[in-house]
């Protein structure tokens, strides 16, 4: 499920939720455990992990 609009709006910059995990592992052409991995390395910030992700295929 999405971000849960009654927290906090800091919340939204965090990926959380399994669908989250999906969705980042799908936008980046990974598996469910690579995304995973991914996240629990650097942390749940969604703009930190699209600046690695980036960094990953640009760099």
């Amino acid at each position: 499920m999405p971000d849960d609009p009654t927290k906090p709006k800091e919340d939204r910059k965090l990926v959380s939720s399994e669908y989250e995990v999906d969705e980042f592992a799908s936008k980046y052409d990974l598996s469910r455990g690579e995304a995973t991995t991914i996240i629990k390395r650097y942390g749940p910030s969604r703009s930190k992990l699209d600046a690695i992700m980036a960094q990953r295929f640009y760099g």
